[in-house]
């Protein structure tokens, strides 16, 4: 009796020049194909293409059109990494068109746009997806890091987690101009998602929130009320910097830090190294881990999820606008 061996999952990814280039190594990595990118320009096309043919041997197709691709490549996966304001108009597309879609954090956003918009572009998108069956999710990786960071924590003697977290993300600037609401755009949404993780059915305590937006830094900090009548103290802190360290990547639950730094496999992949006071623990790139779910069917984080997120990371731009 033969067999056929299942074909390789079809993936586009929209925007590939920055960090859908990592996407696109990990669903190859993962055994999916790429079987196209685009991009804003032949030229940015071009470069991109060829950066990823050096990466892992691309061999698909280039395209300035989103639908010029889907009706051309009829992809099983779209990966939205294009900037932000493009992810409703490109997500949308993509989940009309039959195709299951990640998209890159933030969910959706536009500084031109009010809040009201905005969280009505996503639930349009979470209805979206439900309606047509089509599986959608969003990449905020370090929600997956707060998974591996709880379990280790909970394995470990002693007394329950104190009701207490804090985020820590910090990258360079890359040439970037002092703007405190496109880091916390930037950064915040994986520190809300580790948030979610620790305590999802919490619910932040607006009035207790405390914001501190200036330079590249942008910082809140907020009471969550928790299902068991507990007060959790909540943190986050985001920064882009030119100085040492350029990469700081923190996550603390209950007064126990959690350090997330990047170290190479044996197999030469890029990989997490979560350090818990002296113990050095090795995964797989989150990322990675994020894609590798997403092709056996499951959203690390779904749209229902990154809604919770996205009117957060809003409401705590309105306060910090509202209080300069």
């Amino acid at each position: 009796m033969s067999t056929t061996t299942p074909r390789p999952r079809r993936v586009a990814v929209l925007g590939a020049s920055g960090i859908g280039r990592h996407h696109a190594n990990w669903w190859t990595v993962e055994g999916a194909e790429v079987c196209a990118i685009l991009g804003s320009s032949p030229e940015s096309l071009a470069k991109s293409a060829e950066k990823l043919h050096g990466m892992f041997g691309f061999a698909g197709r280039v395209y300035t059109d989103l639908d010029e691709l889907l009706a051309a490549e009829h992809p099983d996966i779209v990966d939205v990494c294009t900037p932000p304001e493009l992810h409703y108009r490109h997500a949308r597309t993509a989940l009309l068109a039959g195709c299951d879609v990640l998209c890159e954090k933030p969910f959706v956003y536009d500084a031109s746009l009010p809040m009201e918009e905005l969280l009505a572009q996503a639930r349009e998108l979470v209805d979206l997806a439900a309606a047509s069956g089509r599986l959608f999710g969003i990449c905020t990786q370090y929600v997956l890091a707060s998974e591996i960071c709880l379990q280790l924590l909970r394995e470990q003697p002693g007394a329950p987690l104190a009701p207490v977290f804090r985020g820590e993300l910090v990258s360079p600037t890359r040439g970037r101009s002092p703007n405190p609401v496109r880091t916390w755009v930037d950064l915040s949404p994986h520190m809300l998602g580790a948030l979610h993780v620790f305590a999802p059915e919490g619910k932040i305590r607006w009035e207790s929130l405390q914001t501190e937006f200036a330079g590249h830094e942008a910082q809140a900090q907020f009471l969550v009320d928790l299902p068991d009548g507990q007060e959790l103290r909540a943190e986050i802190y985001t920064n882009h910097t030119d100085g040492e360290p350029s990469n700081v990547r923190r996550l603390e639950f209950g007064n126990v830090g959690c350090d997330i730094e990047g170290t190479r496999d044996g197999d030469g992949h890029f990989c997490a190294d979560i350090r818990i006071g002296a113990q050095s623990h090795l995964f797989p790139d989150t990322m990675r881990l994020l894609i590798r779910r997403f092709l056996a069917g499951q959203a690390a984080v779904p749209g229902t999820t990154a809604l919770v997120g996205l009117e957060r990371m809003l409401r705590v731009i309105s306060h910090a606008q509202s209080t300069r």
